[in-house]
């Protein structure tokens, strides 16, 4: 029996169906995984919403203008009132911008901290998974990148990412990563 003849007896008549199906399945098992700290779903469904408020952020924002230029030119009580209304929604549209900005330093601070945390496990010599290097990995990317977009001085955790590429190779050269049937968690 061909894969072809037996996606036909599933009831997937392409084979594309298939591909759809089982990308779908896996991003399912990706999100719920808590070892796995990137959710697809997640992560769609917030630039989803981000780009959905935006645009009603905007339309309100163009109907707030329209309809206080229509009231000034009826009540110039009303033109103080909106006054204040707009500095207040421009206070709190500082506020939530600096909520914004000090959450990107959180975040930012909590991969700076997963990556010293990763490296100096290592330097005490405890084994981690290949999985494991991969995630940490992959955060150092980012921070690299993020350090390298906002021109940001690296430091010490510039070094940290050193010894963690050097010790990910000195692994896949020797496949001496860390397994489930592996008793020894010292390099």
């Amino acid at each position: 029996m061909s894969f072809h003849d037996f996606l036909s007896e599933m009831g997937i008549q392409h084979p594309s169906s298939f591909w759809g199906i089982l990308i779908f399945l896996m991003s399912i098992g990706i999100e719920i995984i808590p070892q796995i700290k990137w959710n697809p779903w997640s992560s769609l469904i917030k630039w989803i919403g981000n780009n959905f408020n935006n645009k009603i952020r905007m339309k309100i924002d163009e109907k707030v203008d329209a309809l206080s230029d229509r009231l000034v030119k009826k009540d110039t009580d009303l033109a103080v009132k909106i006054d204040k209304i707009n500095d207040k929604v421009d206070e709190l549209s500082n506020a939530l911008q600096k909520h914004i900005s000090e959450s990107e330093i959180k975040s930012l601070q909590d991969t700076r901290r997963d990556i010293l945390d990763f490296c100096n496990a290592c330097m005490n010599g405890r084994k981690h998974t290949k999985e494991q290097f991969d995630f940490v990995i992959a955060e150092c990317d980012s921070y690299d990148k993020y350090v390298e977009d906002n021109d940001i001085k690296n430091g010490v955790i510039e070094a940290a990412i050193k010894e963690i590429r050097r010790l990910y190779d000195k692994c896949i050269q020797e496949h001496s990563f860390l397994t489930e049937l592996s008793n020894d968690e010292k390099y």
